[in-house]
């Protein structure tokens, strides 16, 4: 590295790049870098995001050492780690021999032994991971930097914690979203415009030391593409190493990249590469020129690089040994669950097969997600006229609910897919005018909160308030901190009588009028059959059954709901199916299509309170006479269940009784109120009666499956490409938050703050906080995650799998990749896809009875 004087230079005066291939060049650079970051949801739709996805057409270890070479994010855990994982057991000196076999397809040559390598983990011992450790590791060595970090080194002021700070102030109060009481000026400037503007008259950077930052604002261009070209001219850098140089910028703010990734993609239906990512970019850019301007700091990066191309810049500060020692166990560790996992499950497809003629109580189908592995097996072993499914949560409805009063909702599906149609909540068996009164009592009592809220807050009013009413909150702050108010009103019953709060729920209104049609309606509920598996044999009750949590005080609470359902409840999507397959319109065209569904046979929603464990059905009052005892019978059933399930949980969460696991619900200052997805590992798509008999310990995926009912693979395709992919989303996330919780987590719970209404800061600055709290992946003393790439288990043929694998480039990418595994259970013996695309066979060891 070489640091020297500089020339003095102008931004203003740098030559902009007019030529149309310097256009290209910049266009091309601005969309690369912005399809390398993932972007994070606000609050509202919090959901699990894979923050290596614009990598995944690289593989595993590749992306690792690109992301290395411009940023400290790390893709492994410390040596320590996997020790500690080998003393406990959880593989074993045959794991990693079996391992240095299979890296040996990602090009990595062990240079030890299974011995040599177990004799290594033995001399650390066990040692645990604790918080500090899960912060990605300075990268000493790394070469691409930005001029805040040279300017650091150099013995100035930590100017990297300045200029983070500052970006978040402008970043919060532009995308503020009702919190802040004073709205921002300059409304309708895009991000860049209004730093801008903001800039030349806030004394707080000059004040740190950056004298004359005010009037080098003002010489910047007037857009974020021309100041990039500018700053990029204006710093000498070469063309060849811009996208570095970027992607550097952009990791050195990962939180509002990725917030401003997600306001370029997702929130404003463009590509990713948008106004407010590259506005983003020019601010943090502009902040580094001035530094190199104001401060006399210059690189000569044709000296600084040696040559070197940008492809080939060392990754960072760890050996190539270690990075292979450690790859080679991140194996091993999932090596080791396989085994496990595999010699649990029925491999014979005709000993699977369900041989019960006897027709079922009720047939219930689940969210694939992991938390729903426990409450089924405990269903099934509570009674054996139960039998469960697992599908996705959002049950094939692709609705924006709408909730009562409201003119717009929030998306009910998979983030990555957009709604089709408006599904409006109403009052069910309620006159007009009772309906119009709720809403208008609704609307009353939500400004009078508003306006109360104000008040507190206000700068006339917050000091009289709380002189006056002071004892009174404190005696109500008292009362929560000791957990003795219960639940907090649910603002969903706002202005809704109590007698009519049970008919409160989505309703079939309008959907004409948006093109959803009777037809559209039966072609929603014969793929969701179809896709299910459930075409026949209909049990006397079919019960859809969401999921959602229940926690107080948690920012991040749409986190621990339903991500097949955007970060929300999947009550109105079970309720909404359940309400159409009740259709007689809908029954009689499904019938032409060839699903015959009993007369008798009824459809219930229900919800699964992920928290409790609390299973509760809906709309109950429309279920006809002759089917009310069988679902007085079911609820008995679930309550058993719900019992059992709760005794299981108790020492996962370290709950000393049943009572202290159910007070969690509502208790504002617990920090765990639920594990959530912590410990995902597998997905696997089968039968129910391939993983029936097994413990799976609320670590696999389930996804029901029966390829004898899909002769041309399309309920495979669909599900490789969707829900899979999902599952991988999630596994990343929990992976990555583990791994490096500086640049993919979110830090201490304990010290999080709101900003904005959209998003976290830990204390009251830094960056966006993206991802997972340690709280939520370690239990004080240990991991409650393990990071490891998601196994796929699917019982079909691999000439099936191969056909989707060969169709979907993104499928084959991860695969081929080493981002997630791959086995195909056919004919009874198993099938391991390697990364070069080769089906080895390979066979379970001895059966192993304790739980995965």
């Amino acid at each position: 590295m070489s640091i020297a004087q500089p020339a003095e230079f102008h931004v203003a005066d740098a030559p902009v790049f007019v030529t149309p291939r310097i256009v290209r060049k910049i266009d091309d650079v601005l969309s690369k870098v912005a399809g390398v970051v993932s972007p994070v949801w606000p609050l509202r739709d919090y959901v699990a995001v894979n923050p290596y996805a614009g990598l995944s057409a690289q593989s595993f270890l590749a992306a690792r050492e690109s992301m290395r070479s411009y940023s400290d994010c790390e893709l492994l855990m410390p040596l320590k780690h996997y020790a500690a994982e080998f003393h406990k057991g959880n593989f074993s000196v045959a794991d990693i021999r079996v391992a240095i076999g299979e890296v040996a397809a990602a090009g990595v040559v062990s240079q030890y032994t299974a011995e040599e390598l177990a004799d290594q983990l033995n001399t650390i011992g066990p040692c645990g991971v604790h918080f500090d450790d899960s912060l990605s590791p300075t990268n000493g060595d790394r070469v691409v930097r930005t001029i805040a970090e040279l300017a650091t080194k150099t013995g100035c002021a930590d100017w990297q914690e300045v200029i983070i700070d500052d970006i978040s102030k402008h970043c919060a109060a532009y995308y503020d979203q009702g919190q802040a009481k004073w709205s921002r000026p300059n409304l309708g400037q895009s991000l860049y415009e209004s730093w801008r503007d903001s800039a030349q008259d806030d004394l707080n950077v000059e004040i740190l030391g950056l004298s004359g930052f005010r009037q080098f604002v003002r010489g910047l261009p007037s857009t974020p593409q021309e100041a990039i070209g500018a700053m990029l001219q204006a710093l000498a850098i070469p063309e060849s190493l811009w996208s570095r140089f970027l992607l550097c910028q952009a990791f050195s703010v990962p939180g509002w990249s990725a917030w401003t990734k997600y306001q370029s993609s997702w929130a404003g239906g463009g590509d990713g590469e948008g106004p407010d990512f590259n506005s983003l970019l020019a601010i943090r850019m502009a902040y580094d020129v001035a530094l190199a301007k104001l401060q006399d700091v210059c690189v000569d990066w044709v000296d600084l690089f040696d040559g070197v191309s940008p492809e080939h810049f060392p990754a960072g500060d760890a050996s190539q040994d270690d990075i292979d020692v450690r790859y080679t166990l991140l194996q091993a560790s999932e090596i080791g669950y396989r085994n496990r996992l595999l010699n649990s499950l029925v491999m014979n497809e005709e000993a699977s097969r369900n041989t019960d003629t006897d027709r079922k109580l009720a047939q219930m189908v689940f969210c694939i997600d992991v938390r729903s592995e426990r409450i089924r097996r405990q269903l099934e072993t509570v009674s054996d006229k139960v039998e469960t499914f697992g599908f996705a949560g959002f049950f094939g409805m692709p609705i924006e609910y709408v909730p009562l009063g409201a003119k717009s909702g929030v998306p009910h599906l998979p983030v990555l897919l957009k709604p089709k149609f408006k599904l409006r909540e109403g009052l069910h068996e309620t006159d007009t005018p009772i309906e119009t009164q709720a809403i208008a009592d609704r609307h009353r009592i939500r400004s009078w909160k508003q306006m109360w809220k104000g008040f507190q807050t206000s700068a006339v009013g917050c000091f009289t308030f709380v002189e006056t009413t002071g004892l009174m909150y404190g005696l109500k702050l008292l009362r929560r901190a000791l957990g003795l108010s219960g639940q907090q009103g649910d603002a969903r019953f706002d202005g809704v009588a109590v007698q009519d709060r049970e008919h409160i729920g989505p309703t079939l209104r309008g959907l004409n009028q948006q093109g959803i049609t009777t037809s559209v309606q039966a072609d929603l509920a014969e793929a969701m059959l179809r896709n299910l598996g459930l075409t026949e044999n209909f049990a006397k009750l079919v019960v859809f059954c969401g999921h959602g949590s229940q926690t107080d005080n948690n920012p991040l609470a749409a986190g621990l709901d339903c991500g097949a359902c955007g970060g929300h409840s999947g009550q109105p999507n079970a309720r909404f199916a359940a309400m159409l397959l009740n259709q007689p319109y809908i029954r009689s065209v499904l019938s032409d299509r060839g699903i015959d569904i009993p007369e008798d046979t009824w459809f219930v929603a229900g919800l699964h309170n992920t928290t409790t464990d609390s299973i509760t059905f809906y709309d109950q009052a429309e279920v006809p006479s002759h089917r009310a005892l069988e679902i007085g019978c079911l609820t008995d059933i679930c309550d058993t269940a719900s019992e059992q399930t709760r005794l299981e949980r108790m020492p996962v969460v370290a709950s000393s009784s049943v009572s202290d696991l159910l007070k969690r619900a509502s208790d504002w200052s617990e920090v765990r109120p639920e594990w959530g997805l912590a410990g995902n590992a597998a997905f696997v798509v089968a039968p129910r009666s391939v993983t029936q008999h097994a413990n799976l310990d609320a670590r696999s995926f389930l996804h029901s499956y029966d390829h004898r009912q899909d002769p041309h693979g399309s309920v495979l395709e669909a599900i490789m490409t969707a829900p899979m992919v999902v599952a991988h989303w999630i596994n990343m996330q929990y992976y990555a938050s583990t791994v490096d919780n500086r640049y993919f987590g979110s830090g201490n719970k304990t010290v999080h703050n709101v900003v904005g209404q959209f998003g976290i800061l830990s204390g009251n600055g830094g960056d966006l906080m993206t991802g997972l709290p340690w709280q939520s992946l370690h239990t004080g003393s240990d991991f409650q995650h393990l990071p490891q790439r998601l196994l796929v288990v699917i019982a079909a043929p691999r000439e099936s799998i191969g056909r989707v694998i060969a169709k979907h480039q993104p499928v084959a990418d991860l695969l081929h990749g080493g981002w997630l595994h791959l086995m195909s259970i056919e004919d009874g013996k198993v099938y391991r896809y390697t990364m070069d695309g080769v089906w080895e066979s390979t066979s379970s060891k001895k059966k192993d009875t304790h739980s995965i």
